[in-house]
């Protein structure tokens, strides 16, 4: 049931994968769409599209021939021709059915070419611009595939009525290497994706350790980017400090799991959050962890602050990329420099382990962030205002 004072909307959800598969971009696009089920109106999944064909071509393509030929690769999934492709295919579908808006998260390659009358939000946490050269899944391309994917993201920016973004950072790169007018544009964290965040006053009953072990709690997919490295480098650095220390870190190992030896050091490399007693795990990590620490070394919006922020769980990061948006300083976490140290987060933990009102503070601070900001309800509130300011819905005003 809504809980807006307005009409409900019918809003078609343009993403070429099944928003309701909470994988489909780390489960972002599942919480969008519910939250504007929830909160806006009637919400209709255009996707998705099977392209398993034309992208088993394209992989041959690049093993075969791109890549032995240039060493480089071409991405197929964002090119023109599959943008026109699925132009197409979502053509036919809105033509068949009324919609007030449409909304397409991570959705450049699919609106870039689509002919609508109807207002597009085009929702992302990052330009092309900051992943091209930057990020693994981004690196190595052709020329021309650059230059393909510069001219749709172009597109899908003059085609959007409204462009979310989850940070300033992000919005920031629109503006300067895209010329995206600054009145098309909102800054508009995300939220959390966990299941079943615990209330306020089951995140808010952390107890510390008994034996004063600091319990540091790193969770993402990628060893290097998110800093595993540093996060192992500050448990030590504390235990070398006198404060015993433990890191668990779920998602990601390290690829030499020789050089990481510590007693204090574990790994869980999967929990599947459709099984109960994983679930469970993952909760009580959460629960009993002092700090969450990702000391990451490139992040668009990292969906695990907010996780952490749930559970009352302060932040440990790095201050790159987006992050600025979702941590604020002394508030709900601490952001160092990129150049910092596993010596440097130390040295932090131990000035705020060493005052525990400060502690018990952060704890309140990081949940009551969570309540007010980072969770999607009040995305999807923030979004209303966003729509309501530049008129694209008149059904809304009062």
């Amino acid at each position: 049931m809504s809980s807006s004072p307005y009409p409900r909307l019918r809003i078609g959800f343009v993403t070429s994968t099944d928003p309701l598969n909470r994988r489909s971009w780390s489960g972002v696009h599942y919480s969008i769409f519910k939250a504007l089920e929830r909160n806006l109106g009637d919400v209709v999944a255009l996707g998705p599209v099977n392209m398993r064909l034309p992208f088993a071509l394209g992989d041959r393509l690049n093993s075969w021939l791109i890549k032995p030929l240039t060493g480089k690769r071409y991405q197929y999934g964002s090119s023109l021709a599959v943008a026109r492709w699925y132009a197409w295919v979502f053509g036919r579908k809105l033509a068949r059915q009324r919609f007030d808006l449409l909304v397409a998260p991570a959705s450049f390659t699919e609106i870039a070419y689509l002919r609508t009358e109807v207002p597009i939000v085009y929702i992302e946490d990052s330009t092309l611009t900051q992943l091209i050269d930057f990020y693994p899944g981004l690196s190595g391309l052709l020329g021309a595939s650059k230059a393909e994917l510069h001219h749709l993201e172009h597109k899908a920016l003059t085609q959007a009525s409204l462009v979310c973004y989850s940070s300033e950072w992000a919005a920031q790169s629109a503006r300067q290497d895209y010329g995206a007018p600054a009145a098309k544009l909102a800054v508009i964290p995300f939220g959390s994706n966990y299941p079943y965040p615990p209330t306020r006053q089951q995140a808010l009953r952390h107890e510390p350790a008994a034996d004063g072990t600091c319990r540091l709690f790193l969770l993402g997919g990628e060893w290097l980017r998110k800093g595993g490295p540093i996060a192992y480098d500050t448990m030590v650095a504390l235990q070398q400090r006198g404060i015993p220390a433990t890191l668990t870190v779920v998602g990601c190992a390290p690829p030499d799991p020789e050089n990481y030896a510590n007693p204090g050091f574990r790994t869980i490399p999967f929990l599947n959050m459709g099984v109960a007693a994983d679930q469970a795990a993952l909760s009580e990590l959460f629960s009993t962890a002092d700090f969450f620490l990702m000391p990451s070394r490139a992040e668009c919006a990292a969906i695990a602050f907010c996780d952490a922020n749930a559970f009352g769980l302060p932040v440990y990061t790095t201050d790159v990329g987006g992050i600025s948006s979702f941590v604020q300083q002394g508030v709900n976490g601490y952001m160092l420099p990129l150049a910092a140290t596993g010596q440097d987060f130390a040295q932090h933990m131990q000035h705020v382990l060493a005052n525990p009102a400060q502690y018990r503070q952060l704890r309140e601070q990081s949940r009551q962030q969570y309540e007010s900001t980072l969770n999607w309800d009040q995305w999807t509130a923030q979004l209303i205002g966003a729509l309501q300011q530049r008129q694209l819905l008149p059904a809304l005003q009062a």
